[in-house]
């Protein structure tokens, strides 16, 4: 208790002060409002509430101390909603390029991802005036927090075409094998951290509960991030053997064409550098819960959150597979649901050569 005054108004936010042995109940004139004072001891930093307020659901910025809401910070509306619509611009983008190119797989996980960009970056708008309302922070905390890994199912889903491009033979795992194992990756961060987001913010848990879904998203941001470190790893190790191929006439060609794959290729990887700068700042961030001083920092998150997930997504929008790669090579070189002859099952294969007979052929649907 040394060296703290005695508390006097105004109150300011975030500043402990000592309350007055008894003599004083209530402060008022704070904001208009009374505010209720600990009898004696040390009135907690920021910890005020109108007198009058008997519940978070009735409290407003005036009425009570943010430390009550989820945040510490009121979200800035305008430079949240400016990324809400740029990533809309980026979905209506990667829609013309699904109708156009057919990339089923890519653009389906591209969209969805943005999707869930547009959602989170709208409910932290929202939130400017709802602080202290769970339903738009925990709506914002699940969707910018899972939405990344649907851009990274679909780099790993182009590492396939790529890898059948330049040759498999430099590749230490097959496409198929590459596809299956971070696919599968993919969704276990992604049951983790949805998981997680869903118990953390649940008012009507216990403390421990909550943090340990505080503990499970960051589980499930950790293996993304781990997922996404051997990836990178196995693809510096592709290329280094594509590069020293010299019978790779892909990567050696001089054509146009050749070079225009190479800036693709390069596009690519340093999307998936940003995703994973992003991950790991979203691991320090949430590893000390959301009342943490980097889960309350909004320009850091502004920057390594919003501002490495444009960057991703601008890298990914403005050089999409299809237009590198061809509409009909993504096509060809990709895996397909194959139909069985009884029609009762599907699995995933490679689709067969246009020199299979007729009557070996079976029913395909194109990823």
């Amino acid at each position: 208790m040394d060296g703290l005054q005695a508390c006097t108004l105004p109150l300011q936010y975030d500043v402990p002060c000592l309350g007055t042995n008894g003599a004083v109940s209530n402060l008022t004139e704070v904001n208009g409002l009374n505010i209720t004072q600990f009898n004696g001891g040390i009135y907690p930093a920021g910890l005020w509430i109108a007198s009058n307020i008997t519940t978070t659901a009735q409290c407003t910025v005036d009425l009570c101390s943010l430390k009550y809401a989820s945040l510490d910070y009121v979200p800035n509306a305008g430079s949240n909603f400016l990324l809400a619509i740029i990533f809309a611009f980026y979905f209506l983008v990667q829609l013309f390029f699904w109708l156009w190119r057919r990339t089923h797989s890519f653009s389906f996980a591209m969209c969805c991802g943005l999707i869930l960009e547009v959602l989170g970056y709208l409910a932290r708008v929202i939130m400017k005036n709802n602080m202290f309302s769970q339903t738009p922070f925990l709506i914002q905390i699940i969707c910018l927090t899972i939405a990344p890994v649907f851009f990274t199912a679909g780099i790993y889903l182009t590492l396939a075409r790529v890898i059948m491009h330049y040759g498999p033979q430099n590749s230490r795992l097959t496409p198929k094998t590459y596809t299956i194992t971070f696919m599968c990756s993919d969704f276990i961060a992604l049951v983790l951290q949805s998981a997680g987001g869903g118990i953390a913010d649940q008012s009507g848990l216990s403390p421990s509960t909550r943090n340990g879904g505080v503990h499970l998203m960051v589980a499930g941001l950790s293996f993304q991030v781990l997922s996404i470190l051997i990836f990178m790893t196995l693809c510096a190790e592709f290329f280094w053997r594509v590069k020293n191929d010299k019978n790779s006439l892909g990567w050696h060609n001089r054509d146009s064409a050749a070079r225009h794959l190479k800036l693709f290729v390069y596009a690519f990887t340093l999307a998936t550098f940003f995703i994973l700068v992003r991950s790991i700042f979203r691991v320090a961030e949430l590893a000390h819960g959301f009342h943490g001083k980097l889960a309350n920092d909004q320009v850091t998150f502004m920057i390594l959150e919003g501002g490495m997930m444009i960057l991703a997504t601008t890298f990914l929008t403005a050089f999409p597979p299809g237009q590198f790669l061809g509409r009909e090579e993504w096509k060809n070189s990709g895996w397909k649901f194959r139909k069985n002859g009884n029609g009762s099952a599907l699995s995933l294969e490679k689709p067969r050569s246009d020199t299979t007979p007729e009557s070996e052929r079976v029913q395909t649907i194109p990823m």
